[in-house]
């Protein structure tokens, strides 16, 4: 491994570390220490609210939530679970971006395969220290969902990690002469 490499893999192991700390220190709070609905409550009313959100329902978890009925619990649960996957988008890529750099040739399948496989694991292992929360529930089907966010990041990583090689590897980018 070279030495920077070797730097760059201690600065994704920290990345991945501290992403990894923040994930389950959040998720070891209560519901209500984590609920925007007094937020929200504080920028608008119900009504107006409710008034901007279409007519429909959510079933989730055993759980329907009606739009026009609970505006706030509607957007809070649209707003959790894209928590969800930004959170888990961000470990995959951190975790794909450690894993590429200490690997000796440049791969991408191997990398993308174990960032998935350590990805999942944490996120059942967040959704297992939820059970001890109050207020919260873990549900198997929310390491779907930050399965989900972890595939889309990986996609978006790799994309712009095509074109940042793309554009480093045209000759008009070249600034070192051969000689």
């Amino acid at each position: 491994m070279q030495k920077k490499d070797r730097k760059y893999s201690i600065i994704w192991f920290f990345v991945v570390f501290c992403w990894i700390f923040f994930i389950f220190t959040l998720s070891s709070e209560s519901y209500n220490q984590q609920s925007i609905k007094p937020t929200l409550n504080k920028w608008i009313t119900k009504e107006e609210l409710a008034s901007k959100l279409p007519d429909t329902s959510i079933t989730y978890h055993g759980s329907t939530v009606v739009a026009k009925e609970d505006p706030f619990g509607f957007v809070e649960f649209f707003f959790r679970k894209g928590a969800h996957l930004f959170m888990y988008a961000v470990l995959a890529v951190g975790l794909y971006m450690l894993i590429r750099n200490l690997m000796a040739r440049r791969q991408m399948v191997l990398p993308v395969i174990m960032s998935l496989i350590l990805t999942g694991g944490t996120a059942a292992m967040d959704e297992r220290n939820q059970l001890s929360s109050v207020g919260r529930t873990g549900n198997p089907t929310d390491v779907i969902v930050d399965l989900t966010g972890a595939c889309v990041g990986l996609i978006i990583c790799i994309l712009i990690n095509y074109w940042l090689d793309r554009r480093r590897n045209r000759p008009e980018y070249r600034f070192v002469r051969k000689f």
